[in-house]
């Protein structure tokens, strides 16, 4: 398994990218493909796409800060879904990784949302306790309640603040 970065809306992998992204993420969780452009212009922010025989497995999708990187999304092709294929793509990821890791998940209140908040855990994410709100990613949409987690330690008050900061200001 290996990670190729997507660059732009051109690359050749961008559509399997764009596929696996849009059925994987509800619409108030996600850009449109115009967003999508302009962000892949940004030097903090990373789009890639991990492959297995040529073939496009799965997607992610992060910002870089000198305090933490922020995985923004994470998923499996649909059609490969339960072949141990996500653990394996994100050991690969966090193992290169020397800062904490942050990224967020629905409260879990269903079989889905319980299932991702195990496999998160199983892959040595920690919950933390803040109360998050994720900004909006379309002007008419309303703030969504998400729980943040961290790899592998729980993060800091400050750290977390810098991160909540970091997402209004810069990603949003």
């Amino acid at each position: 398994m290996k990670l190729h970065q997507i660059k732009s809306t051109v690359d050749e992998h961008f559509a399997e990218f764009w596929r696996i992204y849009s059925v994987s993420f509800p619409l108030n969780e996600r850009r449109l493909i115009e967003q999508q452009n302009q962000i892949l212009k940004r030097s903090d922010y990373h789009s890639e796409i991990y492959l297995l025989d040529d073939q496009v497995i799965g997607i992610i999708a992060f910002w870089t800060n000198k305090n933490f990187i922020f995985i923004e999304h994470f998923a499996i092709a649909p059609e490969v879904c339960g072949k141990k294929l996500g653990s394996t793509a994100l050991r690969l990821f966090v193992e290169t990784t020397e800062v904490p890791l942050i990224l967020e998940i629905e409260p879990p209140e269903d079989e889905l949302t319980y299932r991702r908040l195990i496999f998160y855990e199983s892959s040595g994410f920690i919950r933390n306790s803040y109360i998050h709100f994720q900004p909006p990613y379309h002007k008419d949409d309303k703030p969504i309640k998400l729980e943040i987690l961290s790899y592998a330690t729980a993060i800091s008050d400050d750290l977390y603040e810098q991160f909540a900061q970091f997402q209004k200001e810069t990603m949003m």
